[in-house]
């Protein structure tokens, strides 16, 4: 029991880092190699709003906001102008590369390339038992945080204008713009929702370690990416289940077998499952979208 609430808290920042990643894919057809930069610029503003002595919850909605901020200013000043020249995949592929480097290199001199002290005041903590076991609670505000947070994205996508103002785009931005779609105002939306759905799980990962540097995000966008391949890319649904499958598995691997092991026996099931359906949970042969 433990150690599958474990696995799936685990597992829910991975699907919230997906489901941003998915969701700039699902509408742009583009890889965000800036995420995991824009996930630890999101924990570094909820850490100052901590220092400045805002509540928990009020310091999360700081770190989402600058996250999101943050995100559409990335489409607005960096992807835009590509978009507006059709200039090829690629291209987009490294100007969101190059944001990373500047970001990182903006903290990296902020921080003196020293790692900061995460204050877990006002973050649950303690455990409590359930059946036998003694389940953390940060660990279980974590997985329910995740699940409303995926709940609500489910509820926008799917029964608000907005969100089918997203779907259309995704399907075809063409014609959603013939039928008075602003494509540029849902590309802001997407951007700004990854983004915020990042901080939330870059915060969380900071408060669980106590800490936070300017390379925290570093390793997890390739858990992001691996998230989505499993999933589906373009799946919404296939990220979520992506996170909370890979979440179970290396928390399993740590438990069961040995924490040297975690990522290859993770990566390894990925890949037999690859094998087994090359496009993933929920994806087709052409990469679904939002």
């Amino acid at each position: 029991m433990q150690q599958t609430i474990n696995g799936l808290a685990l597992g829910s920042t991975y699907a919230l880092l997906g489901v941003g990643v998915t969701l700039v894919w699902g509408v742009l057809g583009i890889l965000n190699f800036a995420h995991a930069q824009i996930l630890t610029w999101g924990s570094f503003a909820a850490l100052v709003a901590l220092h400045l002595g805002f509540p928990v919850p009020l310091a999360i909605l700081v770190g989402m906001v600058a996250a999101g901020v943050l995100s559409v200013l990335l489409d607005l000043a960096v992807l835009a102008p590509l978009r507006a020249r059709k200039a090829p995949e690629f291209s987009f592929v490294v100007a969101t590369i190059g944001v990373s480097l500047v970001l990182t290199t903006i903290l990296r001199a902020y921080t003196d390339a020293q790692t900061e002290a995460f204050p877990r005041q006002g973050f649950p903590v303690g455990a409590f038992e359930v059946a036998g076991q003694n389940v953390p609670r940060l660990q279980v505000v974590m997985l329910a945080i995740a699940i409303v947070a995926m709940a609500g994205l489910a509820f926008w996508l799917n029964r608000t204008r907005s969100g089918r103002a997203v779907r259309a785009v995704a399907h075809n931005r063409e014609t959603a713009e013939l039928l008075g779609v602003n494509s540029q105002l849902v590309f802001s939306i997407c951007f700004f929702v990854a983004g915020g759905l990042a901080a939330v799980a870059g915060i969380f990962v900071a408060a669980s370690a106590a800490q936070v540097s300017y390379s925290s995000g570093d390793g997890l966008l390739l858990v992001a990416f691996a998230v989505i391949i499993l999933g589906g890319m373009g799946s919404v649904k296939g990220a979520i289940v992506g996170g909370l499958v890979l979440g179970v598995i290396e928390v399993y691997a740590t438990s069961y077998v040995s924490s040297v092991f975690r990522e290859i026996i993770a990566f390894a099931t990925i890949l037999a499952v690859l094998v087994a359906r090359p496009s993933g949970f929920f994806g087709k042969k052409e990469a679904a979208r939002v």
